[in-house]
């Protein structure tokens, strides 16, 4: 009887045509998101269109002197770093794209790239110490902007 209704199951989704997806393990996942998302909005009216994802992410500071930093400042993008603008992110979010923080009321351009940034982590480029260490780490909102 088990092995009739395991047939009929099996019948009944063929019929239907569902498809059935197939597991790999050497298949990579597809990238994480990582903190609440808001959908992407639009403006309209004969303006541009505007599209932004929103994350709530990790943003911490550094500085040209830190571990694994060259002391002058050359970021991943080739570009020095210039403090207000140059901000490190995960590799899936390409550099080149601006990122706007609300809290901090500043937009910044993805520069540069860190073994320990990713994921939900940001990292903001300070000139000096004193500055970096007074930011610390936070959790802020994040506009993604294309």
């Amino acid at each position: 009887m088990a092995r009739f209704l395991i047939i009929l199951l099996f019948l009944t989704l063929c019929s239907l045509r569902i498809a059935i997806p197939k597991t790999s393990h050497t298949a990579e996942p597809p990238p994480a998101v990582h903190g609440p998302v808001v959908p992407a909005t639009t403006v309209s009216r004969g303006e541009s269109e505007v599209r932004a994802e929103r994350r709530v992410m990790r943003v911490s500071a550094y500085t040209p002197h830190d571990p694994g930093m060259n002391g002058k400042g050359i970021t991943a993008s080739g570009r020095r770093a210039r403090e207000g603008v140059t901000i490190a992110a995960p590799s899936e979010i390409p550099l080149g794209t601006k990122l706007y923080i609300p809290a901090l009321g500043h937009e910044y351009i993805v520069e540069d790239r860190g073994g320990a940034i990713k994921g939900d982590k940001l990292d903001l480029f300070f000139e000096n110490r004193k500055d970096a260490l007074k930011f610390g780490v936070q959790r802020l909102e994040v506009e993604i902007r294309e």
